[in-house]
């Protein structure tokens, strides 16, 4: 317990065996998981779960994911809610990811608000189609740098509400930027565009 509160930066990487890091009946209360502020994990081919459905990280600013090709999604309504000090978000090479936020029609229909969230980024993600498509709100209060490459089936940014007013153009690869008002719009409007291109 001593050394879980001194734990601030988790890094697991090339681990080709590991399904779950955390089983379902880990204490929420741990204090590596209150404590920690940067994790990444890459090159886990057989994890299955990020991490357990109700678990809170109060405390982690920075979250990587990479080369984990099992993910079908990234973290929980419940996880999402916690993550009030995230700054960085950045999630590669996942090719079975379908949401970065799982689904979870059980819950209310509170906003889910990511006050510090500054810097996202969504690539090679061959199978994404929304960060979330539930029908909560998202706000990103402090969002200004996101990056969507790699993605040729997300069709939409949220299937609700997104608010995000310092977000005033998405970074979409090669130093090109697109913007059209909104952010689920620009996700929209890029979509189509594709779709357009292939059939001619």
């Amino acid at each position: 317990m001593q050394i879980s509160k001194q734990i601030r930066k988790l890094w697991l990487f090339e681990l080709e065996k590991l399904e779950h890091i955390w089983q379902e009946d880990f204490p929420l209360d741990h204090p590596l998981l209150q404590h920690l502020e940067c994790f990444s994990v890459w090159s886990c081919p057989s994890l299955k779960y990020l991490i357990p459905s109700s678990t809170s990280f109060t405390n982690l600013t920075y979250l990587k994911v990479d080369s984990c090709k099992e993910l079908i999604y990234l973290i929980t309504y419940s996880t999402a809610k916690s993550l009030v000090q995230l700054k960085t978000l950045q999630i590669m090479n996942c090719e079975k990811l379908l949401d970065v936020v799982k689904i979870d029609e059980e819950k209310g229909e509170e906003d889910i608000i990511f006050e510090n969230l500054e810097h996202l980024e969504l690539t090679s993600l061959s199978s994404l189609r929304s960060f979330y498509y539930g029908k909560q709100a998202f706000i990103f209060p402090s969002l200004f740098f996101f990056i969507v490459k790699g993605c040729p089936q997300m069709k939409i940014f949220s299937s609700a509400l997104t608010v995000a007013p310092c977000l005033t153009e998405i970074d979409v690869g090669e130093e090109n930027m697109r913007w059209k008002g909104d952010l689920n719009t620009t996700i929209e409007q890029m979509f189509i565009e594709k779709e357009v291109s292939h059939s001619n």
